[in-house]
């Protein structure tokens, strides 16, 4: 009995060990598993930010040539001309894409999931194809679609209609913008629809019946019925438009060669953000504008968050 006893008593204390091992383990493995998400987030997100934060506050020439000037930065930001111009070009931009995408996307969208539409597989294919075409192809291309000769695509077909030739990249700001809207929204039109219509699957059947019962005719229920369906769609893709639209790049610089555009018609934000720090080598002021970028996007999120309800039920 004695050795029965013995047994038993070192079984339970094994018993109490695995299970305070076990514990421990249970209270260590939440910190591993997300160990990697915190060394890359502090190492691709936490520390250039603060490092541009600290290159905001100093005038920087060249390598080595590093002077702290503090607010300096950003009180010329507000007597930049170009500045104004940058942000008038963008908010235009942003304007012009959210219309359009949002708009034809989801038109496109509903003709699309109805099986109905002839060829409608095939339509999303080519609709979805630019999102994989080189922004550098792209570019190409539209720079020819918007050429200022009488026979350029865009130009012949104005003849056609009547109306002279432009100069469409080099005219005017609506011109220079409207080249942007058209090229920017010819490659993400597809990938928007996709979203939409992944959305659409989403919506029950028996909405639709029952609002054709009900006398519902198609317009009705794209309003009453499809919109207010894909209203989680419709808040992501508005919310991804904005943030792109404001930090568009490539267009701008593929469109004018190495974005040198004609008294700033076709100049964005982070287009100006570029030259200032790798044309003209002043990377504390352009250091200043990607942190007063990065703040009116947060705060933008921010807005979206609080009056779109976005994570909040109904």
């Amino acid at each position: 009995m004695g050795g029965v006893g013995v047994s038993l008593m070192l079984t339970g204390r094994k018993r109490g060990a695995a299970e305070r091992h076990g514990i421990n383990t249970m209270r260590i493995a939440p910190y591993l598993f997300t160990l990697p998400f915190v060394i890359s987030f502090c190492l691709f997100f936490a520390y250039p930010l603060g490092y541009m934060v600290m290159m905001s506050l100093e005038n920087i020439e060249g390598i080595s040539s590093v002077t702290f000037v503090g607010m300096k930065n950003y009180v010329r930001l507000f007597g930049d001309a170009r500045v104004m111009n940058a942000v008038r070009n963008s908010v235009m931009f942003t304007a012009g894409i959210l219309v359009l995408n949002v708009v034809l996307a989801l038109l496109l969208a509903v003709v699309l999931n109805n099986r109905q539409t002839p060829l409608r597989n095939m339509f999303r294919s080519a609709l979805y194809l630019p999102a994989l075409t080189s922004i550098i192809v792209a570019g190409i291309y539209f720079r020819l679609f918007f050429g200022s000769g009488d026979r350029t695509p865009l130009n012949s077909v104005m003849s056609f209609l009547g109306f002279g030739p432009k100069a469409w990249l080099f005219d005017t700001v609506y011109t220079g913008v409207f080249a942007l809207v058209i090229t920017s929204t010819w490659r993400w039109l597809g990938t928007n629809l996709i979203y939409f219509l992944c959305g659409l699957q989403s919506i029950p059947q028996e909405l639709y019946e029952a609002a054709e019962i009900d006398g519902a005719g198609p317009l009705q229920r794209l309003i009453y019925v499809t919109i207010p369906g894909l209203r989680p769609m419709i808040v992501f893709v508005v919310t991804v438009l904005t943030y792109g639209g404001l930090r568009m790049f490539g267009e701008s610089y593929v469109l004018w060669t190495n974005g040198n555009t004609p008294n700033n018609i076709g100049i964005t934000i982070v287009l100006y953000i570029y030259k200032t720090a790798f044309a003209r080598y002043q990377t504390g002021y352009a250091a200043a504008m990607s942190t007063l970028l990065f703040v009116v996007l947060f705060f933008i999120n921010l807005l979206y968050i609080r009056f779109l309800k976005i994570g909040k039920e109904g």
